[in-house]
């Protein structure tokens, strides 16, 4: 006589199989989720610096950075600052610019609109707020401000018409911050306390936060450098992409 599985032993496995599935698969689909992200992320820089190398070139100078952000003390004003955006969003290939939209930061705690209008060249404090607004052929955005005697740069890897507009998942921020001229990945100097935030001049962007404990605007603004080298800000022994808040 063959054997067979009865009805019930077949609904058990199938059920065990289900259940598996169940535990499985979010995970997957993060894993998988996160992996685009990186990939995202990843080519964007590299669209960022090449085009910077090329506007060096194009300028003809080998300091962009002293050429064209240092400030007018008499005029208040970056006198070069419209040649050197205009020059790098061309060697970008923009195509397109957006509208505001709304954004969310690392940990979801804070949701604002990006930082300026769609027609606006001129130079203004740097709030935290992302100004990824011209879009790019392959459908990531880009945006460029000078402050400080620094060059910032905000990426949104799928661009404005894709979630989750997001810092730190999406949208990242990279700067010219020094002598070298290159571009580099922000990294969080301090996670302030909510009193310290009370003191500081710029609290949304105090820090440069990228943490699940920070309820700042800008949390996620110094989130690039984590990103860059896969360590999760709250816990270095665990890699970045993989373990995104919720």
């Amino acid at each position: 006589m063959k054997k067979a599985f009865t009805m019930a032993e077949v609904l058990i496995t199938l059920g065990i199989i289900g259940i598996v599935a169940a535990m499985t698969f979010p995970q997957l689909i993060k894993n998988y989720q996160a992996k685009v992200y990186e990939t995202a992320f990843k080519k964007a820089y590299s669209n960022l610096s090449k085009a910077y190398l090329m506007t060096q070139q194009e300028l003809g100078v080998t300091n962009l950075r002293k050429a064209y952000a240092t400030y007018d003390e008499v005029n208040k004003v970056y006198p070069q600052s419209k040649v050197l955006r205009d020059t790098f969003y061309k060697n970008l290939g923009v195509v397109n610019i957006a509208e505001n939209y709304i954004v969310t930061n690392y940990n979801k705690s804070v949701t604002f609109y990006t930082g300026n209008s769609k027609d606006s060249n001129d130079d203004y404090e740097y709030t935290g707020a992302p100004r990824p607004l011209r879009i790019l052929p392959d459908g990531s955005s880009v945006g460029v401000v000078i402050n400080s005697s620094q060059i910032f740069f905000d990426v949104d890897t799928n661009g404005p018409y894709q979630k989750p507009n997001r810092y730190g998942f999406d949208i990242f921020t990279f700067a010219v911050l020094d002598d070298q001229d290159v571009i580099k990945p922000l990294q969080m100097s301090k996670l302030y306390t909510e009193e310290e935030l009370e003191d500081a001049k710029w609290p949304t962007v105090a820090g440069s936060p990228c943490s699940v404990k920070s309820n700042q605007q800008a949390n996620g603004v110094g989130c690039s450098y984590y990103a860059m080298n896969d360590i999760n800000p709250d816990d270095n022994k665990s890699g970045y992409w993989k373990n995104l808040p919720k």
